[in-house]
């Protein structure tokens, strides 16, 4: 039920940190849990838990919009009428319904991503990990996907996103983590993201989006 943003340069190390959790990357030292499960005990029921959208993702070519979504739904088991229903309800959900039958390779980078977090959400996942989930969009899409964060969060899942834009981190995440290969701190964004700790993690350069 919290929404949690990753901050931090690029090769801070948010993308490997998710990665990470999501069981797709081994640890060279150190442990990490998800819901209770050891990354290197049970990262099938990490799995389960989880729905990880990585920055950039491929498409096929030769799949319409809804076939992907369904491609999907059968790798996570959802089987027969509920497969068919579950996919139209997640196009719904990110407003790309009107694209069900347009070819995945035909969309823009920034219905691309929504197709992306339309397939993360297919099976329910309580944890969700959003490689920089808001980089292709434009203000409203970014506005739609903040009012589902807060939906997703009254409903219980956890929230973890990576962004660069640290004035929508500050109105709309509950708990930050500034990365520069190394933790520099933690907390409600308004103490992490202080003056100090910004240029800790990115020295003289300012980063888009720290002032209004």
């Amino acid at each position: 039920g919290d929404v949690f943003g990753f901050i931090g340069p690029n090769g801070a190390g948010k993308t490997t940190t998710m990665r990470i959790l999501a069981t797709l990357l081994h640890p060279t030292w150190g442990e990490a849990y998800v819901c209770d499960h050891s990354i290197y005990t049970a990262p099938r029921e990490i799995r389960r838990l989880v729905g990880y959208m990585p920055d950039f993702f491929g498409v096929y070519d030769d799949m319409k919009v809804i076939e992907y979504l369904e491609f999907f739904a059968a790798a996570y088991r959802i089987k027969g009428p509920a497969r068919r229903q579950r996919c139209e309800e997640m196009l719904e959900i990110v407003d790309l319904d009107f694209k069900r039958d347009a070819f995945a390779n035909t969309l823009s980078r920034g219905q691309t991503q929504r197709l992306g977090l339309a397939r993360v959400l297919l099976h329910d996942p309580q944890v969700l990990l959003l490689d920089e989930p808001f980089s292709s969009l434009d203000m409203r899409a970014t506005e739609d996907l903040l009012t589902r964060f807060q939906e997703w969060k009254t409903q219980g899942r956890t929230l973890l996103a990576a962004v660069h834009d640290l004035d929508l981190a500050r109105r709309s995440f509950d708990h930050v983590l500034l990365l520069k290969s190394k933790l520099i701190a933690t907390g409600e964004p308004a103490a992490t993201l202080s003056e100090t700790n910004i240029q800790a993690a990115y020295g003289s350069f300012e980063p888009t989006g720290t002032r209004s």
